[in-house]
C-alpha cells in the first residue's frame, strides 16, 4: 500500500475545504432574507470563504451563526407548521364546495393527506401512532354526545374534522370541547340524582311524621281505652257489691240495669275510639303507600335511565360492540371465573389488514361502514359464549373462555376465513378485506396484561408474515 505524503494530505484537505466553502456560500444565498442578523453575518462569512479563505475568521463567524441558527430553528419550524396548517384549512374549505367534481375532491384530499404530519419527517412512527390512537379514541368518546346533540355546531364541526383528519392543535381543541361536554353532562346527570335523593328524603320524613302521628294517636286511644276499661271494672265491682248487700230483687234489677247501661256506654266509647284510630291509621298508611309507590316509580325510571346510560357507556357507538371499558370489566370477571373453576381462558387481538388504505382511497365514511360490517360478522361468526370488543381504530379484542389455545385457534380461524371471504365493493371496485390475529392463553405465568402483550406481538408477527392469518405461537 502506497503511503500518502503530508503534501498530498494537505492538498486533499484544501480540496475538501474549498468544496465545503462553496457549499456554505450557496446555502447562505439560499437562506438570504430569512433573518437580517443572519444575513449580515453570512455576508462576512462569504467574504472570508471567497477567494483566499480566512478559516480562522470564518470559524468565529460560524460560532455566532450557530447561536442565531439555534434560536431561529424553532421559529422557522413553527412558521412552516403554521403555513401548512393554514394551507390545510383552506383546502378543507375547498372540499366543502358542493358542485366540485369527485376527481378534484379526491386530488385535494390526497394533497391534504400529503400535508398531514405523518407524511413528513416532523413526526416519528410512535407519534403518528399516538396521533391516530387519540383521534380514534375521540371519535368513540364524542359519538354518544353527537347522537344526543346533533344540532350543536361545535360537535358537528369536531365530528366532521375527526372523520376528515385533525392536526395536533385541532386535537387539543377537540379534547377541550370534550372536557366541557363531559363536565356539562355530569352536572346534568347529577340533577336528577339530586332530585331523587331530595324526594327520597322528603318521603322518608313524611313517612316518619306519619308513623309518629299514628303512634301518638294509638297511645292516646290506648289511654282512653284504659280509662273505659277501668270504668267498666268499677261498674262491675259496684254491681257485685250491690248484689251482696241488696235484700230486694227490684232494687237489684234497677242497679244492675244502671250498671249495664254505663258499661255499654263505656264499650261504645271504646269502640268509637278504636274506629277513629283505625280510620286515622288507614289514612296514614294510604298516604305512605302512595308516597312509596311514587318513589318506586321515580326510582324505576331513574334506574332505567342509568341502565341505558351504562349500556351506552359500555358500547362502541360506531360498531355497537362492547368498548374498551366493557372489555376491562369482562376481562376481570372471566379471569376470576377461570381461576375459580380451573378452566382455560384465551385472549385474542384482531386487526383489519390495510385498513388505512381503505380510508385514504375511499374516504372515512366508507372506512366506518367497513368497520361496522366486519364488527357485525366477527360477532356473528364467533360462538355466543365468546366475547369480542372494539379496542380502538381497526383493532378488536377477544376473550375465549373454556377454550384451550388450540380450541381458540380453531374458532378464530373459522371466523377469520368467513370474514375474509365476504364480498366488498367500493365505488364499483371489488375489494378483499382480510384479518390478522394474535392469540395467547391467560395463565399464572402469563397473566392478563402479559398475555395481551404476547397476543399483540403475535399479531405483529402475523402482519410481518404476510397478513391474513392467525398466529398463537412462535414461528
Amino acid at each position: 500500500m502506497t503511503a500518502v505524503s503530508p503534501h498530498q494530505q494537505l492538498m486533499s484537505s484544501r480540496h475538501y475545504l474549498d468544496k465545503l466553502s462553496i457549499f456554505i456560500v450557496n446555502m447562505a444565498n439560499f437562506y438570504k432574507g430569512a433573518n437580517p442578523t443572519f444575513d449580515q453575518e453570512v455576508v462576512m462569512l462569504k467574504k472570508h470563504l471567497s477567494g483566499k479563505p480566512d478559516y480562522d475568521a470564518a470559524t468565529a463567524i460560524i460560532s455566532k451563526l450557530n447561536v442565531v441558527l439555534n434560536k431561529d430553528t424553532n421559529f422557522f419550524r413553527q412558521r412552516n407548521l403554521d403555513s401548512v396548517l393554514k394551507l390545510q384549512k383552506e383546502l378543507k374549505k375547498l372540499t366543502k364546495i358542493e358542485h366540485m367534481s369527485d376527481d378534484v375532491k379526491r386530488e385535494v384530499n390526497e394533497f391534504l393527506i400529503s400535508l398531514s404530519p405523518d407524511k413528513n419527517n416532523s413526526q416519528t412512527p410512535e407519534q403518528t401512532l399516538l396521533h391516530d390512537t387519540i383521534t380514534q379514541e375521540l371519535k368513540g368518546l364524542i359519538a354518544p354526545f353527537f347522537a344526543d346533540n346533533k344540532k350543536n355546531k361545535h360537535l358537528q364541526e369536531i365530528y366532521h374534522k375527526l372523520n376528515t383528519g385533525l392536526n395536533h392543535k385541532e386535537i387539543m381543541e377537540c379534547c377541550l370541547v370534550m372536557i366541557r361536554f363531559v363536565a356539562y353532562d355530569m352536572v346534568k346527570e347529577a340533577s336528577p340524582a339530586s332530585r331523587l335523593i331530595n324526594n327520597l328524603h322528603r318521603s322518608l320524613t313524611m313517612i316518619n311524621d306519619n308513623i309518629e302521628t299514628t303512634i301518638a294517636v294509638s297511645t292516646k286511644n290506648f289511654e282512653a281505652r284504659d280509662q273505659y276499661n277501668s270504668a267498666i271494672k268499677k261498674q262491675i265491682v259496684v254491681l257485685e257489691s250491690f248484689i251482696s248487700d241488696s235484700q230486694q230483687l227490684t232494687e237489684l234489677k234497677e242497679q244492675a240495669k244502671l250498671s249495664l247501661h254505663k258499661m255499654q256506654a263505656s264499650l261504645e266509647l271504646s269502640a268509637l275510639a278504636d274506629q277513629k284510630e283505625q280510620v286515622v291509621t288507614i289514612a296514614q298508611i294510604k298516604k305512605m303507600q302512595e308516597r312509596v309507590a311514587a318513589l318506586e316509580s321515580e326510582a324505576s325510571t331513574y334506574k332505567q335511565k342509568l341502565d341505558t346510560q351504562r349500556k351506552a357507556a359500555l358500547s362502541d357507538q360506531l360498531t355497537k360492540l362492547p368498548n374498551r371499558i366493557a372489555y376491562e370489566e369482562k376481562a376481570q370477571f372471566e379471569v376470576q371465573q377461570a381461576q375459580r373453576n380451573a378452566t382455560p381462558l384465551c385472549i385474542g387481538i384482531i386487526d383489519i389488514d390495510h385498513f388505512k388504505k381503505i380510508n385514504d382511497a375511499y374516504g372515512h365514511s366508507v372506512g366506518d361502514k367497513t368497520l361496522q360490517v366486519i364488527a357485525k360478522h366477527i360477532r356473528q361468526y364467533l360462538p355466543k359464549e365468546d366475547f369480542v370488543a372494539r379496542w380502538g381504530g381497526e383493532e378488536f379484542v377477544m376473550l375465549l373462555p373454556n377454550s384451550s389455545l388450540e380450541e381458540a385457534f380453531a374458532k378464530v380461524e373459522i371466523m377469520r376465513k368467513k370474514v375474509s371471504a365476504l364480498p366488498y365493493k367500493f365505488k364499483e371496485q371489488r375489494v378483499t378485506v382480510t384479518l390478522s390475529c394474535g392469540l395467547c392463553q391467560i395463565t399464572q405465568e402469563s397473566p392478563l396484561e402479559e398475555a395481551f402483550e404476547i397476543a399483540d406481538s403475535f399479531l405483529f408477527k402475523a402482519k410481518d408474515a404476510g397478513r391474513n392469518q392467525t398466529i398463537f405461537k412462535d414461528i
